[in-house]
C-alpha cells in the first residue's frame, strides 16, 4: 500500500507542477479537441460500429511456458510477444498458433541482454528489433527470429524505440541518465545520433514508470507520442513535435489546488479513484481515434468517430457474436487491431459451457458451439489466449 500511495503522490506532484517544458508548436495549425463527457450514458465497444471481426488463438502448446506478455507485434504472418518481467524472453508464433521460437538471452554476455524493455518491427529493413535498457543495446534479428544479424549501441538507455522512415523515436520512462538534459523523448537519425529531444522529466517523477504505458503509435505514415499523465496527442516527424489532438476530460482532470502534503493515505488513494491521471495507449485508425485509460478501477475507451465527429465512453464488454468470452486484458493496439489476453482457465470456463455459478452454454449455446469447434480441447492451466479485435 506504501508503494501505491508513494506513486501516486509523485503523479499528483507530476500533475501539479511538471511538464513546464512541452516543445513549442512550429506550425499555425490548432490541435482538434475531442470532449470525453463521462455525464453521457456509456456504450458498450460492441455497439459503436468499430470492431469488425474477432479472431482467438490459443498460445499453449509443449514447448514453452509464457510467464507475463507485456507487448504484442503483428507483423505479415508472425506475431511476437514480450514477456519482459517475468521470463525476459520473445515468443513467436503464426497466426494459427503454432509455436515457432523463442528468443531467450537474458544475461551479461556479448550477445545477450541485461533488462529487456521493447521491441520494434523496422519495416524499411524487415528486421525485428529488441531493446535493452542498461546496457544501452539495440538487437537487430531477422523477422524469423532465428538469426541474430547485429547489436548496435543506443546512446542512452530507452525504454522504448519506435522505427521511423529514416530515423527513430525514443523514450526514457522518466529515467533522467543525464541530469543535464533530462528529456524523456528523443529523436534520434538512421545512425543512432541523437538530433533532438523534448518533454524535460519533472525531478518529482524520477525513476518512475508504468510497465503498462505505451507513449508511440504509428498510423499510416504518422507517428504519434503521448506523454505521461497528460491528455494531448502528439505528432511527430523529422522536423517537429507538435500537439495534433487534445481529449477534454472535464471535471475528472486532476485539479490543481490540491496540498499533497496535508492528505491521509486514504484521501489520496480515493483522489486516484475519482480522477484520471492520463492515458495508457493512443492509437489512430482508418475511422476512429481510441484512447485506453482507468477511471475508478474501471478499464475504458475513449472512442472518437471521425466521420460521425462522436465520441464515445466505452464499457469493455464481453464479446457475444460469434464466441462468447470475456473482452479481455488490452496489451496493445495497432491500426488495424486491438490485441486483448484471456486467461486459460476462463476461456476453458467457456468451452466448458458453465461454471459453478453460472449457465453458459444456456443463454449462448451456438457461441459456445462455436468455441468447441475452433478448439477439440483447452488445458485449464495453459497459456493465455490471445484475442485479435479487427477494427473497422
Amino acid at each position: 500500500m506504501r508503494n501505491i500511495i508513494f506513486y501516486l503522490i509523485l503523479v499528483i506532484s507530476f500533475l501539479l507542477y511538471g511538464c513546464k517544458e512541452k516543445p513549442q508548436k512550429n506550425s499555425t495549425e490548432t490541435p482538434s479537441t475531442i470532449k470525453l463527457d463521462f455525464k453521457k450514458e456509456q456504450k458498450s465497444i460492441h455497439d459503436i460500429d468499430l470492431i469488425k471481426d474477432v479472431d482467438i488463438i490459443n498460445l499453449d502448446c509443449d514447448e514453452v511456458i509464457i510467464g507475463e506478455i507485456d507487448k504484442v507485434i503483428k507483423y505479415d504472418n508472425i506475431i511476437y510477444l514480450m514477456d519482459k518481467t517475468k521470463n525476459k524472453s520473445i515468443y513467436l508464433y503464426n497466426t494459427k498458433g503454432e509455436f515457432l521460437r523463442s528468443i531467450s538471452n537474458y544475461g551479461q554476455g556479448p550477445e545477450e541482454y541485461i533488462q529487456l524493455t521493447d521491441m520494434f518491427i523496422d519495416p524499411i529493413n524487415s528486421t525485428l528489433n529488441i531493446v535493452s535498457r542498461i546496457d544501452k543495446k539495440l538487437f537487430i534479428y531477422n523477422l524469423s527470429g532465428d538469426k541474430l544479424l547485429k547489436i548496435e549501441k543506443t546512446p542512452k538507455s530507452f525504454t522504448s524505440m519506435e522505427k521511423m522512415n529514416k530515423s527513430y523515436l525514443a523514450y526514457m520512462g522518466n529515467y533522467s541518465e543525464d541530469f543535464n538534459q533530462p528529456y524523456n523523448l528523443w529523436l534520434l537519425n538512421r545512425n543512432l545520433e541523437i538530433t533532438n529531444h523534448f518533454f524535460k522529466i519533472d525531478k518529482m517523477l524520477e525513476s518512475t514508470t508504468h510497465s503498462s504505458f505505451v507513449p508511440f503509435s504509428k498510423y499510416k505514415d504518422m507517428y504519434y507520442y503521448i506523454s505521461p499523465n497528460e491528455f494531448d496527442i502528439y505528432s511527430i516527424s523529422d522536423k517537429e513535435v507538435k500537439t495534433k489532438y487534445t481529449f477534454d476530460v472535464g471535471d475528472l482532470k486532476w485539479p490543481k489546488d490540491i496540498d499533497v502534503d496535508k492528505l491521509s493515505e486514504k484521501e489520496l488513494f480515493m483522489l486516484s479513484h475519482n480522477y484520471i491521471s492520463g492515458f495508457y495507449n493512443f492509437q489512430e485508425t482508418e475511422k476512429h481515434l481510441i484512447v485506453y485509460f482507468i477511471y475508478q478501477g474501471q478499464s475504458l475507451m475513449g472512442v472518437y468517430d471521425k466521420e460521425k465527429n462522436e465520441a464515445n465512453i466505452v464499457t469493455l464488454d464481453a464479446y457475444t457474436k460469434k464466441y462468447f468470452f470475456g473482452f479481455g486484458n488490452v496489451i496493445g493496439f495497432d491500426e488495424k487491431t486491438i490485441y486483448t489476453l484471456n486467461e486459460a482457465s476462463r476461456i476453458y470456463k467457456m468451452w466448458k459451457g458453465k461454471d459453478e455459478y453460472n449457465n453458459f452454454e444456456e443463454k449462448y449455446p451456438t457461441q459456445i458451439e462455436n468455441l468447441r469447434k475452433k478448439f477439440d480441447t483447452i488445458r485449464e492451466d495453459g497459456n493465455p489466449f490471445l484475442i485479435m479485435y479487427s477494427i473497422k
